[in-house]
């Protein structure tokens, strides 16, 4: 598995429909270029994606992760986690918190495993720690 950054607008296209799909949330490409987003790429196919935002000096946000049906239960959504919240440590970043629906275990279950703990509550679920 590796991360690829987007950078192709077409990728982006798919991505952002892609997220609308798989995380009820309306992305425009335009955003997931603007912003690190990264494909999660298998043997050459792209298995899914994983994004984060600044939100303010240190602060950051993962956003719209995401791993398509036939390529879950592999661990791949953990490694890219891994990765991506390597990749804010070494960007200056101090705190990261990720959004998630209350109904969605799965990644409850795997922020969790990164010490995330639970902050804020709602329709959507924050879940946070220091990096």
């Amino acid at each position: 598995m590796r991360l690829q950054r987007i950078r192709d607008y077409r990728l982006a296209k798919r991505v952002a429909r892609g997220v609308q799909r798989y995380n009820g949330v309306t992305l425009s490409a335009r955003r997931v270029l603007a912003q690190p987003h990264f494909s999660v790429v298998v043997k050459g196919k792209v298995a899914g994606w994983i994004g984060y935002e600044r939100r303010g000096r240190g602060v950051y946000e993962i956003a719209h992760l995401s791993i398509l049906p036939r390529f879950r239960r592999r661990g791949l959504a953990e490694r890219a986690t891994g990765r991506v919240l390597g990749i804010m440590r070494r960007a200056g970043g101090r705190y990261v918190y990720a959004r998630v629906r209350r109904s969605n275990y799965a990644p409850q279950r795997l922020l969790r495993k990164f010490a995330f703990k639970r902050v804020g509550g709602g329709r959507n679920l924050r879940l946070a720690r220091r990096l």
